[in-house]
């Protein structure tokens, strides 16, 4: 009798060790690629504003900004018309740079030895490119979100998974990105 009641609880415990063998392989794999951060901002929480008058757009970056607060590194919050945004985000028919890329972001910080202090940023999302190649909503969402990853002060990362590889559209904002972004932002209230 004994013996039939310890069997399942063997399997169970043979099970959890699987499980911690697995989770400890996945951490040291996200260790290895580290997803580079180059600046943060003063505070966790960030504004932005969506400056694109297109419903369809300005879905897109609500989902960019989901995938991001979903981290719990920062918290990004909409200001109200007329109100001054941390980070502008929009689309443009073309953003004309001198390469055809999706995405583009720029932005304005302080550079300071305990890392660069982000004072503004404005990220721009090319329909013309997206649509040219076919980009599904969630993967113009990736893009977005990639987007929103350097105005954070993330960089590229050479991670296939990672939402900051620069030619990956079908990555979301992985478990090293969240570690990146939860170092840079670690001592900012």
């Amino acid at each position: 009798m004994l013996k039939n009641l310890l069997k399942p609880l063997v399997i169970v415990l043979l099970a959890l060790e699987a499980c911690v063998v697995a989770t400890t392989v996945n951490v040291q794999a996200i260790s290895r690629t580290p997803t580079p951060t180059w600046g943060h901002w003063q505070s966790v929480t960030i504004t932005y504003r969506c400056n694109s008058t297109s419903a369809y757009y300005r879905s897109v970056w609500s989902q960019a900004i989901k995938q991001w607060n979903r981290t719990g590194a920062v918290k990004l919050r909409a200001v109200k018309a007329g109100h001054k945004a941390d980070i502008v985000l929009t689309s443009a028919q073309t953003i004309r740079q001198s390469d055809a890329v999706a995405g583009y972001t720029n932005y304005t910080y302080y550079h300071k030895a305990q890392g660069n202090r982000i004072v503004a940023a404005k990220s721009i999302l090319d329909r013309g490119i997206l649509t040219h190649y076919g980009y599904t909503k969630s993967q113009r969402a990736n893009v977005a979100a990639h987007e929103l990853g350097h105005a954070l002060g993330l960089g590229h990362s050479k991670a296939k998974n990672s939402v900051m590889n620069a030619s990956n559209r079908y990555a979301m904002v992985s478990p090293q990105d969240k570690l990146a972004v939860q170092g840079a932002y670690a001592h900012r209230r």
